[in-house]
């Protein structure tokens, strides 16, 4: 069985998640969405609680093949990734584990911890946001690597939730799925 799976603060999900997920879909028969509590390399918490960002995937992704998972929003510390594929490897035992990461991630992996670990036990599969140069990366590990070389969406949530606090929410249906956006404005997320 080949399982991918998708980590992230998701903080909202936007037309980019929604583009990767369903590229991943026609490659795997599961794709796990496991939505972070707070990213360790990043000094801040997302602005929407674990709760909230949970539902937005749910929301957003309706797909017998796509599981949501509460794994890292109901730990009481700090998740690496290393600790979620030791879960992912007890839940699915014979799986082919494939991680997927955006390039931005890619220039950090080898920080992460226990790096060699993860190269070891799971595929990579890499998407690009912006022209992607993998000799800028200088990435030694390249062969445990997939790129997706043609996948161009420079979309961020940061940017996202910056347009929503300055009120330029016309900007948002380029971004945005609009079931999400109703969600946020109903929940009255990022405001």
């Amino acid at each position: 069985m080949k399982i991918f799976f998708y980590g992230g603060t998701f903080d909202p999900p936007h037309k980019g998640h929604e583009l990767i997920v369903k590229y991943c879909l026609e490659k795997c028969d599961k794709l796990i969405l496991i939505p972070n509590k707070k990213s360790p390399d990043k000094s801040s918490k997302p602005i929407a609680t674990f709760h909230q960002r949970e539902n937005m995937l749910k929301i957003l992704f309706n797909d017998k093949k796509i599981v949501v998972s509460d794994f890292e929003g109901n730990s009481n510390k700090d998740n690496y990734t290393y600790l979620t594929i030791n879960h992912l490897k007890t839940i699915f035992k014979k799986a082919d584990l494939t991680m997927v990461i955006g390039n931005d991630q890619l220039v950090n992996l080898k920080k992460w911890k226990r790096f060699n670990f993860i190269l070891d036990e799971v595929k990579i599969l890499c998407f690009n946001r912006v022209v992607l140069d993998k000799n800028r990366f200088k990435v030694d590990f390249i062969d445990n690597i997939e790129f997706v070389e043609k996948f161009n969406i420079n979309i961020s949530s940061s940017k996202i939730r910056n347009s929503i606090l300055d009120r330029s929410i016309k900007s948002l249906d380029d971004m945005l799925n609009t079931k999400i956006i109703n969600y946020i404005m109903k929940e009255k997320i990022y405001v």
